[in-house]
Order: C-alpha cells, then structure tokens, then sequence
C-alpha cells in the first residue's frame, strides 16, 4: 500500500513541475502597439481624391440653373431628365458630359422615380407660366415684399423646383455619404489593396466628403460651400454640424489610412448620426424661414417647399432611425393647399420635427 502511495504522490509531483513549467515557459501573445499617426486640421491629404463627387454636384447645379425657366414657361423637362442620366451631352459646361459619370445612377432606389415626378410637376408649373399663381391655380407668383422674387408654383402652392432640389440633397447626398458609412462600419470596403494611389475605402471616404459641399479647409473657409455643406452652416447656432462633420471626417480618413478600425468605425457612426439630425435641422431653419414670410403667400409658399422636400427626403437615408410611419405623420401635418396654411400648422410640423431630433430647445433658432 505504501508503495503504491509513494508511486502516486511522485506522479503528482511530477504533474505539478510539468504544469508549473508549461505555464512559466508560456509565450505572452504579442498585441499589436496601436497606430500612431496625426489628424490634420484640413482636408488635405496626399491621396484624397473626389473629383467624382464634384463633378456630380456641378451637374447638380446645372439642372437647378435649368429650373429657374420654369419661371418663363422655358422649363425643358427632358433636357433635366436628360442631365440626370447624362444622355445626348445636355450640360453647358462640357467636362460634364464627356465624363462618364452621372447623377442617377447615385440615386435612392426610391428618389429616381421620385425626381423625374418632381421634373413633371414643375414643368406643369412652367406651362402656366403666364399666368399668376393663386390659389387653386398654377403659375408663376411674386412676393408681396419684394416683386423681383418669383416662384414657378402649382395650384396647390408648390414650388417642386424647391421639393426637387431639398430631396436630391436627402435622395443622392446624404444617401451616397451614410451608405459608404456604413459599408465602413461594416468593413465591407477594402482598405489593403492601392489602386491609383488609394484604397478603395480612402477613396469611398473622399468621394462622402466631397458630397458634403465644402472646402478643404472648412469652416474656417466657407468660401463655395453648397447644398448641405451651406446649411450645416445655417443651423450651426443650434446644432454645431460643421465641427462635428469636419472632426468626424477628418479623424476618420487619417484612421482609414493608419489601418485604425476602432477609430474609423466610431467616426462613421458619428457622420451617419449627424446626417440625419442635420436633415431634420434644416428643416427647422426652413420653418423659421416660413414665419418669417407668413403672410407673403408666395414666399411662404416657395419656403414651406422646401421644409416640405427636406422633411420628405428622410426616407431615402437608409439608416434612419425615424421611421417610415413617422415620416407620414410629419408630412400629413403640411395642408393639401398650401394656401390653407396657419401658424398653428408650422408650429406643428415645428414641434414634431423638434422632438424627434431633440432640438426642442433649439427649435426657433435653427
């Protein structure tokens, strides 16, 4: 028996100078040391290129130049839809049509049905051109304050040349920059493979950034800006979009380029966020605008469009957190006439907007 005892407390023993060495003689896992790398205070880095994205809001500029004929019943609607799949060389400007790019193939899903509708409604506008805009009758209406401004409108008081170009802002704009987003949140975009000096996710990161709108330098430099990159600008009193998007964009491609996910991942959420949040922004500044102009029928009007386009082009973000439902009820909150509008309305369509972005302490001076 105690032989046996002593053969099995030596093969404990044993045991445990073995485990004791396997654990002492154990190699740490080497941990990657975390990239080291500066974020510059501009926008220009060695590789960015988005000349793709400026071209696009070029063309951009050139169907919402066209649309203003609308006010001289000139309004060419084919042509516009033309520049849209730029077909047939339709731009002035002809860099644009021999560049082998276009707008709708950048389109929502949803937004290309809807803006060749918008097209159709404004051209029906220009036909009435000669013709004053009242209620219930489609044509052309100046403003009570200032005669000199005029809006192409339908009978029910929409200037679609305004519901057009707010939704192309939500439909193309904010689409193209919080899908690339996402696809980065999600690493679906290749960040190891250089191709014509940048990988396909620092490309996809320019071309967002030049949809945005802005300089290279901005906001210290706010010379050019456009489209959301104006009105990041307009509601910066109440929400503080140009720092956010700028810090955002900036951290997020110096962290794309120094393999830094965890950076890169958080940047692109803050952009998805801050696209959203400025959609429904704007829209607050537009309501402040129709105030403004409450009893100039035709300006109103012409303002009301435009809260209307921005709060409509929520649908075509896809990754939206309010939903489908509350988009209608915010939209069924604008009359059928937009003649028939009351304070009562605008400070509703105020108040929904406002709390579903939490600017209710914001919401009269966006």
């Amino acid at each position: 028996m105690k032989k046996y005892l002593s053969i099995a407390c030596a093969l404990t023993i044993a045991a445990s100078v073995i485990t004791g060495c396997s654990k002492n003689d154990k190699t740490p896992t080497p941990v990657d040391p975390a990239p080291v790398y500066t974020v510059p205070t501009t926008y220009n880095f060695d590789n960015a290129n988005f000349a793709d994205a400026t071209t696009r809001l070029g063309m951009y500029t050139e169907i919402s130049t066209l649309m203003k004929n609308a006010l001289t019943g000139t309004f060419d609607a084919a042509k516009a839809k033309a520049m849209l799949t730029n077909t047939g060389a339709p731009f002035t400007t002809a860099a644009y049509n021999t560049s082998g790019i276009q707008l709708n193939d950048q389109f929502a899903p949803a937004f290309k049905t809807d803006a060749s509708n918008f097209i159709d409604s404004l051209a029906k506008a220009s036909a009435a051109a000669s013709t004053a805009a009242s209620r219930g009758v489609a044509g052309v209406g100046a403003s009570s304050a200032n005669a000199a401004s005029k809006y192409a409108l339908t009978s029910l008081g929409v200037n679609y040349a305004q519901v057009f170009n707010k939704n192309f802002m939500g439909g193309l704009i904010t689409y193209q920059i919080v899908t690339t987003m996402d696809n980065v949140v999600n690493q679906t975009i290749d960040n190891t493979t250089v191709v014509n000096g940048s990988t396909a996710m620092e490309h996809a990161w320019d071309l967002a950034f030049g949809y945005w709108g802005v300089p290279v330098d901005f906001p210290t430099n706010k010379t050019g800006a456009k489209l959301w990159g104006s009105y990041s600008t307009q509601v910066d009193s109440g929400f503080k979009a140009n720092k956010i998007l700028m810090d955002a964009f900036l951290k997020g491609r110096a962290a794309i380029s120094a393999k830094d996910k965890p950076v890169f991942v958080a940047q692109a959420k803050i952009i998805i966020t801050a696209m959203e949040k400025l959609t429904g922004a704007a829209a607050l500044q537009e309501v402040k605008e129709v105030k403004e102009s409450i009893s100039d029928n035709m300006a109103r009007n012409s303002r009301l469009s435009e809260c209307y386009g921005f709060v409509n082009s929520l649908k075509y973000n896809p990754k939206k957190v309010v939903t489908d439902a509350q988009i209608a009820a915010f939209l069924a909150l604008f009359p059928k006439t937009f003649y028939d509008l009351t304070l009562t309305d605008v400070n509703a369509i105020r108040d929904a907007v406002a709390k579903q972005y939490d600017f209710d302490s914001v919401k009269d001076i966006l």
